[in-house]
C-alpha cells in the first residue's frame, strides 16, 4: 500500500509540474516575443533596404557585414568588450558602494539632507569630462581613472534613488517597531530596507547605461583597449562595419547588464514580479 501510495504522489508531481509550468512559460514568451519580433523585423528591413538602395558598406554597412566582423575579428572585438565592461562593472560597483550608505545618512538626518544634498546636486552639474584630466594628474593613466570617472557619473542616480527609498518610509512604522521591541538594525533589515529596495533598483537600472556610456567616455579620452579605442581606431581606418560592429558590442554589453540587473531584481524582490 505505501508503495503504491508513493507511486501515485510521484505520477502526480509528474504530470503536475509541466502544467504548473505552462502559465509561466506563457508569460515569458508574452515578455520577450513581441520585442525579439521586433527586432528581427528591423534587421530584416535594414539587411534587404541596404541592398535596395544600393548603400554603400563605408556609408551602412548590412547586418551581414557586421556579422561577418564579428567572426573576423572576434578577439580584438572579444578583448576590447572584456576591458569596457571591467570599468563598467568596476565603476558601478564603486558608485554603489558609496552611494546607498551615504543616501542612507542623507535620509535619516535632516541636516544632511539640507546641507550636503544641495552640493551634491551642484557637482553633479559640472561636465564630468571637465574631470577627466584631474582623474589622469591624480591616478595617471590606466584603469584607475577610467574607474574613478564612471563611480562619479554613475554615482549620482544611485544616490538620489536611494535618498527616495530610504525616506519612503513611514515615521511611525519606526514607533511601531520599537514599542514591539525590534531593534534598529531588525527594522533596517526587516522594513527600510525593503522598501527601499524598489527605489535603488531603479537607481541601478539608469546608473548601468550611464556606467557603460562613462566607461566609453572614459576610453575616449584616456585608453588605449576598450570598445570606443576600438571604434576611433576602425574610423581612422574607415572600416565603418567594424564601427558598427562596436557599437552593437557596447549596446550588448549595457543589455546584458541590464538583463543581468533584472533577474537579480527577480530574485531579490519576488513579490514584484510580473
Amino acid at each position: 500500500m505505501l508503495q503504491t501510495g508513493s507511486a501515485k504522489m510521484m505520477a502526480t508531481v509528474f504530470t503536475e509540474s509541466p502544467r504548473a509550468l505552462y502559465p509561466q512559460l506563457a508569460k515569458a514568451a508574452e515578455r520577450t516575443l513581441p520585442p525579439a519580433l521586433a527586432l528581427l523585423a528591423f534587421i530584416l528591413a535594414w539587411q534587404l533596404g541596404t541592398g535596395w538602395l544600393g548603400i554603400p558598406k563605408y556609408l551602412l554597412p548590412a547586418p551581414s557585414d557586421l556579422l561577418v566582423k564579428f567572426v573576423t575579428d572576434r578577439g580584438l572585438l572579444a578583448s576590447s568588450f572584456v576591458a569596457t565592461g571591467y570599468v563598467a562593472i568596476v565603476g558601478f560597483a564603486v558608485a554603489t558602494l558609496v552611494a546607498i550608505p551615504l543616501g542612507l545618512a542623507i535620509a535619516s538626518y535632516s541636516s544632511l539632507r539640507r546641507d550636503l544634498l544641495p552640493l551634491i546636486v551642484c557637482f553633479d552639474i559640472i561636465p564630468k569630462t571637465i574631470t577627466a584630466p584631474l582623474l589622469i594628474v591624480w591616478f595617471g593613466f590606466g584603469f584607475t581613472p577610467r574607474i574613478a570617472l564612471t563611480a562619479v557619473m554613475t554615482f549620482f542616480p544611485i544616490l538620489v534613488n536611494s535618498v527616495a527609498g530610504f525616506s519612503a518610509i513611514n515615521p511611525r512604522l519606526h514607533l511601531i517597531t520599537k514599542s514591539l521591541g525590534a531593534s534598529l538594525w531588525q527594522t533596517f533589515i526587516l522594513i527600510r530596507l525593503p522598501a527601499a529596495m524598489p527605489y535603488i533598483f531603479a537607481g541601478f537600472k539608469v546608473g548601468v547605461v550611464h556606467a557603460v556610456a562613462a566607461s566609453l567616455t572614459a576610453e575616449f579620452i584616456s585608453a588605449n583597449e576598450g570598445l570606443e579605442v576600438l571604434i576611433l581606431s576602425a574610423s581612422s581606418d574607415m572600416d565603418t562595419p567594424l564601427m558598427f560592429a562596436g557599437v552593437a558590442a557596447a549596446a550588448t554589453l549595457a543589455m546584458l547588464l541590464s538583463s543581468f540587473l533584472l533577474g537579480l531584481e527577480k530574485i531579490i524582490m519576488p513579490w514584484r514580479s510580473p
